[in-house]
């Protein structure tokens, strides 16, 4: 995600697992990254105000014309960030914990895309829901000793609001079908662009949420999972001399460099390795084709990733939209013949606002999602 709100200036690829069992997916599917409906991420992420009738028809109308387009689902980003209290008035701003109106928001927001139906072949829309910590529920800030997040909660506290804010997204989220009895939820992640040993107390946040979100979110019947980082800038990618002296399964691999960590962090936990690795994928080439990066970020995830015992199975959980539209279509096109010519990569969701153009360019509805499906299937 090209962020204001990231951690690390630098141009990654996240790649994310999912850990209950799962059937492999025979169709690629495409979706978006879908949180607010206008560029301003500051007014129009819609969660915090999806009670507003002119905000809820607005992002029905943009998903009747998302899963038209051919997309078979949606990602929704939702930022835990403010203490309890008066409303903020950054619509992007969730609160730690959830408040009601919060919770009756998602739950509305869930029953409106399990209704969606496309108007040219009959398919229908999956929900996928990803949590990010900030402000008061910045684990990063801080220590589980001295206090965590902006209000320098203790780790009693937070842990309570963070089980808190799980619990109320699970029960949002429990139990809403589709007209065609499937549940609307496939996947919630706890955290997304894990990065072990670079981002404070994430390992200490990990450790002590993870498990308990594994067994809540295996009961509702959802696939529970985080994501991670890795590296898609062409000449980082391409360095055939790169050398890492911790692990060196990965020299001449770098775009895996935290992938690799962190799930090695995992598997050293004991705690399960996904059924299928998913990745966002903002690639940033400069003399060679968005077809051969993909390519090759790939190929170091099949000979690394697999030899702690993942599967060579991959979803690029957020990738750019760029504006040029002959420069977009050939990066989706990119990605969508991979796809085909390589069953490992079964998905590809493509971010939206803030920068998901580029770092400070926004992107909104709507979406020529065509452009990241085979060209048989358009």
């Amino acid at each position: 995600m090209y962020s204001l709100l990231r951690y690390f200036h630098v141009h990654v690829i996240v790649a994310v697992l999912t850990f209950s069992t799962v059937s492999v997916i025979s169709a690629y599917e495409v979706g978006v990254d879908y949180h607010a409906f206008g560029t301003s991420f500051g007014t129009t992420a819609f969660i915090t105000q999806y009670h507003i009738p002119t905000v809820r028809s607005t992002v029905r109308s943009q998903l009747q014309g998302i899963v038209d387009r051919g997309a078979t689902f949606v990602s929704l980003r939702i930022w835990i960030v403010a203490d309890p209290g008066p409303p903020n008035p950054d619509s992007w701003r969730a609160t730690f914990p959830m408040t009601a109106r919060e919770m009756d928001n998602l739950h509305q927001y869930a029953q409106d895309v399990a209704s969606m139906q496309s108007t040219i072949d009959g398919h229908r829309l999956r929900l996928d829901v990803c949590l990010f910590w900030l402000g008061a529920a910045d684990y990063t800030i801080g220590n589980p000793t001295d206090g965590l997040g902006y209000s320098r909660l203790t780790a009693s506290e937070f842990t309570s609001r963070v089980e808190s804010t799980v619990d109320s997204v699970l029960q949002a989220l429990r139990n809403v079908k589709r007209p065609d009895g499937v549940l609307v939820v496939e996947t919630f992640y706890l955290e997304g662009e894990l990065m072990i040993g670079a981002k404070a107390n994430q390992d200490w946040f990990i450790v002590t949420h993870y498990p308990r979100f594994l067994q809540l979110v295996a009961n509702a019947s959802f696939t529970p999972s985080l994501y991670f980082q890795a590296d898609g800038i062409e000449h980082h990618v391409f360095q055939p001399n790169f050398i890492d002296y911790t692990f060196p399964v990965l020299n001449g691999r770098p775009s895996m460099y935290w992938v690799y960590r962190s799930l090695n962090f995992l598997k050293t936990r004991q705690l399960p390795l996904p059924s299928r690795i998913d990745f966002s994928c903002y690639l940033e080439r400069r003399t060679v084709s968005y077809a051969k990066l993909i390519n090759q970020v790939l190929n170091d995830a099949s000979a690394t990733l697999t030899l702690l015992g993942a599967p060579d199975l991959y979803g690029a959980v957020e990738t750019h939209y760029l504006l040029d539209d002959t420069e977009r279509k050939l990066y989706g096109q990119a990605l969508a013949t991979e796809a085909l010519s390589n069953r490992r990569l079964e998905r590809v969701s493509f971010w939206t606002t803030p920068n998901g153009a580029a770092p400070g360019v926004d992107v909104a509805y709507p979406f020529a999602i065509e452009d990241f499906l085979p060209q048989s299937l358009h």
